[in-house]
């Protein structure tokens, strides 16, 4: 197993023993201090998502979401459940779909797409066998131009029956008719041997480019992000580079971590403008707290770090918190809408609480992220 499949594993292994533990932040520091005023909990987007049927989305992680315009966006999931909640509690039968489930939501109105039938759902991308083990594509990020959708997938191995038993083998590109969601094509673009970060993450576009974030977790439980760029030409994403931290280079293999954060970047994270400064919202990977980062230019460097919110599941041993992204097409100029994934040790629990595996929303003041 190559180096950077070897410390993925061991990073997210290392989520379930380091998410229970407390915090090391400084609480006195005062630009680190979360000031509560300016964050508004928010439970109607949970109830868009997740409402009462039988044949809905009733729980899942990921929640990324992906405008198209101004009244609609997709938003993709990695395992989901679907099938009806009853007093809170899923039937045993219930099955887990690994990969990827989708949902329109418009307006109050929200659709789920699948793929299988709808007897028996399942994710509406998916893959071949690698090496003779199942693979299933996980979702990242993307972008609806020319009415096509532009998707980033990540292809995970899974190579046992234990729930850690996977590795990221690659990043596919894919483009979808957004009209049906059929596929137009797709295209590998790099594996885990080829690359120095799992790009697809963090999209924002900027001067002609879109620019394609990527954290690289190592051994040593640092997580950098990196960043590539391309250009969308005759509807599709051409001319790839990498910032290897003075140019832009053809190799992904030489791409090297943007300077200024100095947290473990989640897997899942957000970069989008405002203002004509860059933000970076990331949950530190191995704890409950949920950070910005700004900067002048999408390759940084990064400062004015500021922590926006402290997880309150992080204080309860029986779940794990992960993957903070920001929703910048919701709301107000003036606000953020924020979500976060939380699941269960205990994957039973699962089935006795269905709340446990839905993602929590938060509103934040802009002003108090670029101030």
């Amino acid at each position: 197993m190559n180096r950077i499949f070897l410390t993925h594993l061991l990073i997210l292994s290392g989520l379930l023993l380091l998410s229970c533990q407390e915090s090391d932040k400084k609480e006195n520091d005062p630009d680190l201090s979360q000031d509560t005023g300016k964050v508004r909990l928010d439970t109607r987007m949970v109830q868009l998502l997740f409402p009462p049927g039988k044949d809905i989305l009733t729980g899942g992680d990921g929640a990324i979401s992906i405008p198209i315009d101004d009244a609609k966006s997709f938003w993709l999931w990695g395992d989901s459940f679907l099938g009806e909640v009853v007093d809170d509690r899923r039937a045993g039968s219930t099955p887990l779909i690994a990969g990827n489930v989708w949902q329109l939501l418009e307006g109050d109105s929200v659709r789920t797409i699948t793929g299988g039938t709808s007897t028996h759902p399942g994710p509406l991308l998916k893959t071949e066998n690698i090496d003779n083990y199942p693979a299933i594509l996980w979702p990242m990020h993307g972008f609806v131009e020319n009415n096509i959708v532009h998707l980033f997938m990540s292809t995970i191995v899974k190579t046992g029956t234990g729930s850690w038993d996977f590795y990221w083998h690659s990043t596919i590109y894919y483009r979808l008719n957004l009209s049906d969601l059929s596929v137009i094509d797709k295209q590998q673009l790099f594996t885990g041997t080829e690359a120095n970060a799992h790009f697809g993450f963090g999209v924002t576009h900027h001067n002609g480019y879109y620019y394609v974030y990527g954290s690289n977790p190592q051994v040593d439980f640092t997580a950098p992000l990196h960043v590539a760029r391309a250009r969308l030409v005759e509807d599709q994403l051409r001319e790839w580079a990498f910032f290897n931290g003075n140019s832009w280079v053809p190799d992904p293999s030489e791409s090297k971590p943007l300077q200024g954060i100095d947290i473990p970047v989640s897997e899942q994270f957000s970069v989008f403008t405002h203002d004509n400064r860059f933000i970076l919202l990331t949950q530190d990977r191995f704890q409950p707290e949920i950070y910005t980062y700004t900067a002048e230019t999408p390759v940084g460097p990064w400062s004015h770090k500021k922590l926006i919110y402290t997880i309150p599941e992080g204080n309860d041993s029986r779940l794990f918190t992960y993957n903070a992204m920001a929703h910048p097409q919701y709301g107000e100029k003036s606000e953020l809408l924020v979500s976060y994934c939380v699941n269960a040790q205990n994957f039973g629990d699962l089935y006795r609480d269905a709340s446990i595996y839905r993602p929590r929303f938060f509103w934040i003041s802009l002003d108090s992220i670029l101030e």
